[in-house]
């Protein structure tokens, strides 16, 4: 069996640089804080958050705690700095308690 070599010249190859790859999807913060509303029904307490925080909003029930009568909601809000999260929540559910806020960056999605 006989090998032969390929020349570097004939091979094509689509390299993406990373500036590019930056350019298609920017970076954007993320926030992701803990909240403890009062209540067992959740439907309420999503409806408030996504008033609040608006469509960059990914919402989980974290836990549903029957005997003190409170949920623990997970939260990520996408293109928010931690201190405009935190001072929506405050304004608009006076009853909840916020657990540790933790900001980091993401790829933000591509526009349809």
């Amino acid at each position: 069996m006989m090998l032969t070599s390929v020349a570097p010249s004939e091979i094509s190859v689509l390299r993406v640089s990373r500036i590019d790859r930056r350019a298609i999807h920017p970076m954007v913060p993320l926030v992701v804080i803990d909240v403890s509303v009062p209540g067992t029904p959740s439907a309420l307490a999503r409806r408030a958050l996504h008033a609040a925080l608006g469509g960059d909003l990914r919402l989980y029930v974290v836990t549903v705690d029957q005997l003190r009568e409170h949920i623990v909601f997970r939260t990520e809000v996408a293109s928010r700095s931690v201190d405009d999260v935190i001072g929506v929540l405050t304004t608009a559910l006076d009853r909840a308690t916020l657990g540790p806020a933790h900001a980091t960056m993401m790829r933000a999605s591509r526009p349809d």
